[in-house]
């Protein structure tokens, strides 16, 4: 669950909706944390300024105060002195002990939510046993331990409880320090979690609703897309669309795990399977150092299909594209060194093209 869909006053509702349409049987919910609470923590341990973290905490003592959850006050407060110390250390590990503290305090929260105000039997599971290494700030989960340590764990509690609450962005080592797996790391989680656990589904929650054919943002009138493989999905996370973790979907590339991304308002949204339909999709823009930007179209077999691959070369002729680029097999890249209002048309153009084959 996306941190944009955990903001001030919404908690309750939005947990009672998830809980309520995806409560069929054994439920894991993976928690990234409030809105805003992430950047304002990274500030605070850059800055070595405790009155940012005065103000990330606030948010949770706030939501806590307004469901009736004042047992957890005074719990906030000890965290909040002990991440004033210690952002002042100098320790490596540091920053990622203070930062994955969002999604601790989330899990907290909705632990609290589900037990006393929904009265839903609930566990928050603050280590559920992702190992990894000691690069700090994108640490790489180890696998072959990962797993064993997640099945032995979460089966054996989901036995006593209807819903486990477990922090998304963050894993331990080997000697029990605490790390954070990268921006998006909630979604990364996810996937891991579901591919250990041979998951029968998995959901992803976020505010936009599904996967879109490109960035509202930039582009004319997005649509939704239906239905996309994981191995489009995969293609699309690494050129940054959706911002999506770009490891999200490769636990899952292999899984047979029937996959959502919606919104918790939303009766549809995009649907991720093994079932590969020879299109165009998608269409993200990104920034390449200083003066040049990356635009990608993003299919399935698209960067195979020379149809395809004429029709995108021929739109990106009036423009000052420097090279064309396949990456993999789903995707197609052009590197511009336009100006951006230059780049803007030629990604709109793309977008105009890409939206015939996807509605």
């Amino acid at each position: 669950m996306g941190g944009s869909l955990l903001t001030r006053g919404s908690v309750l509702r939005t947990i009672g909706r998830v809980v309520g349409r995806d409560f069929g049987g054994k439920l894991i919910l993976v928690i990234s944390a409030m809105k805003g609470v992430t950047d304002l923590l990274i500030k605070a341990f850059d800055e070595h300024n405790p009155a940012i973290i005065n103000e990330a905490l606030s948010v949770y003592m706030d939501e806590a105060l307004d469901l009736g959850l004042s047992p957890y006050v005074r719990f906030l407060e000890l965290v909040n002195e002990e991440l004033r110390r210690f952002i002042n250390l100098g320790e490596p590990w540091v920053k990622d002990y203070v930062v994955v503290h969002g999604e601790l305090l989330s899990s907290l929260l909705v632990e609290g939510v589900l037990n006393d105000v929904l009265g839903v039997k609930a566990k928050a599971v603050y280590e559920p046993g992702l190992v990894t290494n000691q690069n700090w700030g994108n640490a790489d989960v180890m696998h072959e331990l990962s797993s064993g340590n997640v099945r032995a764990k979460l089966l054996n509690l989901l036995g006593k409880y209807d819903v486990l609450i477990v922090p998304g962005f963050l894993g331990v080592t080997l000697d029990g320090r605490y790390t954070s797996l990268g921006r998006g790391g909630s979604d990364y989680t996810a996937s891991l979690l579901a591919s250990y656990l041979n998951a029968s589904r998995l959901t992803f929650y976020t505010d936009s609703g599904g996967l879109l054919s490109g960035d509202p943002r930039v582009v004319d009138d997005p649509v939704l897309i239906r239905e996309i493989c994981y191995e489009e999905a995969y293609a699309a996370s690494i050129v940054g669309a959706k911002k999506f973790h770009p490891k999200t979907f490769e636990p899952l590339l292999k899984s047979r795990i029937l996959t959502l991304i919606t919104s918790p308002w939303l009766d549809h949204g995009t649907y991720i399977n093994n079932r590969c339909i020879e299109t165009p999709k998608i269409v993200n823009v990104g920034r390449v150092g200083d003066s040049r930007y990356k635009v990608s179209v993003v299919g399935c077999g698209i960067a195979n299909n020379e149809s395809f691959i004429r029709e995108i070369v021929s739109i990106a002729s009036s423009y000052k594209v420097e090279h064309v680029m396949h990456e993999g097999s789903h995707v197609v890249s052009l590197l511009s060194n336009g100006n951006g209002e230059d780049t803007l048309h030629l990604v709109k153009d793309l977008h105009r093209w890409v939206r015939k084959w996807v509605g």
